[in-house]
């Protein structure tokens, strides 16, 4: 479920607001000086008005309260409007492994913009992303060895790599999701908040249920996109989601006549594709994003599909799946290629932190019979899954109670956007998630994925958080949205070649 960089582009709780819910111009001022101890003025690039950045520690091991400490990246955008309101949003972004501040210009002309006129933004990374003390290592996420980017999916050698240098400077155990929650929280109490909002996608979802379940009486309104919920077992529904979004694209294509007319036989081309890697790898000849050589590169089904399976997860990429299968069908798979490289999530996550998370919170929950309900007739089929359950018995395991996995349970509104042709994280999850929160809606969309790039939603986020609660929140604009135009050629900032 893997939310980089381009959430910002394409992607990249029942009480009413009233008077006595702004601050005064006393209380703004008594905030900042609690906050001047560890936030100066900076200037975040690409953002105006008042902002606040600076590092909040805290001890690794939370439960001793001793040794190592975290410093914790932080930046406050504060509100435009003098007279603010009390409770400030919090952001939470996905992965796991992706940090908040990377979100930071969504505040100026994209999803955050309107939220930030009436109230303060805030942006914590979660311990082990971005700047609080991130676990970055590379699991085959560099496109630039082709032969690593399209093999084996995480090689045990660089798991094992990975993980003798991380734990140089980290417990790799202390760094899931309950942990940094109470991270959080604390975050939220030194800032001199009483009350916040929490606005979240793809695996921030999951963070925010979480933060919901053991600090709930600090949360006014909770705003999910692309819903997952503590059950999710990472990667265990990654295979039909995908084989659902991939069906709905096949369906697409035939109703629209600019695609069918390019790709009358996408069904049969697909299945053909597939059939390619019946014997092993696929050798296909590529070029090398840095050295704009030729190579031959051995690529796997496993690998072959994940990327296709990535490129499902938002319309803004989907668009290209007509073209580059129909290419590999003709034994052509540079769009494949040109695509993988430039949609690569991997490359932007903390990796160590990231194991941590899915190693701890999710494979082991995941069972043989698991396994077969949620692969069979599906086109990614086992290998994702077993493929990341054997690189987590080499990643420490954190210590996770059974209960983990129980849905949340909360009064507090919540207002959940669930797309239709999400390759991720599908509408059930949502409605999974919302049986036992008593005080939420799920609005989903059709023509929508794993994405944050509509100005409708943008709407209905500000809306929502403004009223806090989800009851008469006009949201039809969503019958609007459509997907983009299936691409019948590759744009040219695509083109490894250039040309």
């Amino acid at each position: 479920m893997s939310q980089p960089r381009l959430i910002v582009r394409d992607i990249l709780l029942a009480i009413i607001i009233c008077g006595s819910c702004f601050e005064t111009g006393d209380s703004r001022a008594n905030q900042s000086s609690r906050r001047r101890s560890f936030l100066m003025p900076c200037h975040p690039q690409f953002v105006a008005g008042e902002a606040l950045c600076g590092k909040y520690e805290v001890f690794e091991d939370r439960a001793a309260r001793s040794g190592r400490k975290i410093g914790l990246n932080i930046v406050v955008l504060r509100a435009l409007n003098p007279k603010s309101a009390a409770d400030p949003v919090f952001w939470l972004h996905g992965g796991p492994g992706a940090p908040a501040t990377q979100t930071v210009p969504a505040a100026n002309g994209g999803f955050l913009e309107l939220l930030r006129k009436d109230r303060d933004l805030v942006f914590v990374d979660q311990r082990g992303t971005g700047d609080s003390n991130g676990l970055q290592c590379d699991l085959g996420d560099n496109p630039n060895d082709l032969a690593s980017f399209f093999g084996p999916l995480f090689p045990s050698d660089k798991v094992r790599s990975c993980r003798e240098q991380l734990e140089k400077r980290a417990n790799l155990k202390l760094y899931t999701t309950p942990i940094a929650m109470d991270d959080l929280d604390e975050v939220r109490s030194a800032l001199g908040y009483e009350k916040i909002n929490v606005v979240a996608a793809s695996y921030g979802t999951i963070a925010a249920l979480v933060y919901l379940r053991q600090h709930g009486d600090r949360v006014r309104s909770v705003f999910l996109a692309g819903v997952a919920n503590t059950n999710i077992r990472q990667p265990l529904p990654f295979a039909p989601a995908a084989q659902h979004a991939m069906s709905l694209l096949i369906e697409d294509c035939a109703a629209d006549h600019t695609c069918n007319n390019a790709f009358p036989k996408l069904k049969e081309e697909f299945a053909a594709v597939l059939a390619k890697f019946d014997q092993g790898p696929v050798t296909a000849k590529l070029i090398n994003p840095s050295t704009k050589q030729t190579e031959a590169v051995q690529i796997t089904r496993t690998n072959f599909v994940e990327h296709l399976r990535l490129l499902l997860y938002t319309t803004t990429f989907a668009r290209f799946v007509p073209l580059i299968i129909h290419r590999a069908f003709q034994d052509d798979f540079l769009p494949f290629e040109s695509l993988a490289v430039g949609y690569n999530p991997g490359s932007l996550l903390a990796r160590g932190m990231y194991m941590t998370v899915t190693c701890s919170e999710s494979v082991p929950f995941i069972t043989e019979p698991d396994i077969k309900e949620q692969t069979t007739a599906t086109f990614v089929g086992p290998d994702r899954i077993r493929s990341h359950l054997q690189a987590c018995k080499a990643w420490p395991q954190a210590d996770i109670p059974r209960s983990y996995v129980l849905p949340v349970q909360s009064r507090v509104p919540v207002l959940m956007i669930s797309g239709e042709l999400d390759g991720s994280t599908p509408p059930w999850l949502g409605v999974e998630a919302m049986a036992h929160l008593s005080n939420a809606r799920q609005v989903k969309i059709r023509y929508y994925g794993h994405q944050l790039d509509s100005p409708c939603v943008w709407k209905i986020l500000a809306d929502f958080v403004t009223a806090g609660t989800a009851e008469k929140i006009d949201t039809s604009c969503v019958e609007n949205i459509r997907r983009p135009a299936f691409a019948t050629e590759l744009p040219k900032q695509f083109l490894l070649n250039g040309s």
